[in-house]
């Protein structure tokens, strides 16, 4: 069984929407700043996670775990970082991920596999934004 991150993606479009720029074809640069606003202490680690397109996307960890179902039934707690919170509501999207770490290739479970994007949206405030 893969190992599974919960938390946060880095939203591309997002990050494009909120600041008025377009994100360049590296994420690398803008990654870093963004990670850099927000206390170490305030998340487990920053790792990469698996799309269906096989891309990856940046996510910023708060939990991981080889059980999928027991990592979205697990509520994280709040974080009291205002700038965690800030940054999750307005440029992130909560889900768990596969991690590419874990992984050779891309997953080959895709068809009976689903995000809990849907299941996690108290994370952002109980909205979605698109």
């Amino acid at each position: 069984m893969p190992l599974f991150l919960k938390g946060y993606k880095l939203e591309p479009s997002k990050i494009s929407r909120t600041f008025n720029v377009q994100p360049p074809e590296d994420p690398h640069d803008y990654v870093i700043s963004i990670i850099d606003c927000i206390p170490r202490d305030a998340y487990k680690y920053i790792g990469n996670g698996y799309e269906k397109d096989d891309n990856l996307n940046v996510m910023i960890v708060m939990e991981d775990g080889r059980d999928e179902k027991q990592l979205m039934n697990n509520p994280v707690p709040p974080s009291d970082d205002k700038t965690l919170a800030d940054i999750a509501r307005k440029i992130c999207t909560p889900a768990i991920w596969p991690s590419f770490d874990d992984l050779d290739s891309p997953p080959e479970f895709w068809d009976s596999w689903g995000s809990g994007a849907s299941d996690l949206l108290e994370w952002n405030g109980g909205q979605k934004d698109t």
